[in-house]
């Protein structure tokens, strides 16, 4: 049986992603993160559920002019070895201004490394494409970009875990990229099942 998420994987890239370079690109890191969950189980044989997590973050924000945005993130990881973490995120934003609505989708993998139990260093992939419509001129454009965060934060302990960081974008290009900035700080939640 194909697990849900890789079904969502192949439907959303088909759907959303043309650029076939870049999807080479995230479908080969895709089935090397996988190769190795399924190479770590089946050399140790010792699968515990208690290994994978669940998590993400939501954001809603508001702003002068009319400025509406909201971000949903979520994400599953599975420990591949001790202290280090991979897995796959998705995510949708949407914003308002003015007369200007823009949708932005997302998804990538991610590794975590954990070097104590309250610190974390993260790299994580992750292509966008989205749409800005523009509402009394009826244009509409799209875009896409890619992004290789890297950074780190704080996480506390236990089952339920809270994280925060801040992440740089080493492929951002000033006054050509999506976002504002090269830094973006990341806060979320996360469950060990």
């Amino acid at each position: 049986m194909i697990p849900l998420h890789i079904i969502l994987y192949f439907y959303i890239s088909q759907q959303l992603f043309n650029p076939f370079h870049i999807m080479k690109k995230t479908l080969l890191l895709f089935f090397l993160l996988f190769s190795g969950f399924v190479y770590s189980q089946s050399v140790y044989n010792n699968y515990d559920q208690n290994k994978w997590r669940v998590g993400g973050g939501v954001a809603m924000n508001f702003g002068s002019h009319g400025y509406f945005g909201l971000n949903i993130s979520p994400f599953i990881g599975y420990e591949i070895i001790q202290n280090l973490e991979g897995g796959l995120s998705t995510g949708y934003q949407f914003s308002k201004y003015n007369d200007v609505k823009q949708n932005l989708f997302s998804i990538g993998p991610y590794m975590n490394f954990y070097p104590t139990q309250f610190l974390f260093a993260r790299a994580h992939y992750e292509y966008y494409t989205g749409s800005t419509k523009f509402k009394h001129i009826e244009q509409k454009g799209s875009f896409d970009e890619s992004a290789l965060w890297i950074g780190g934060g704080y996480r506390s302990g236990g089952r339920i875990q809270f994280y925060a960081g801040i992440m740089y974008n080493v492929l951002y290009k000033e006054n050509k990229s999506l976002f504002a900035e090269a830094y973006q700080p990341i806060v979320g939640v996360s469950f060990g099942l």
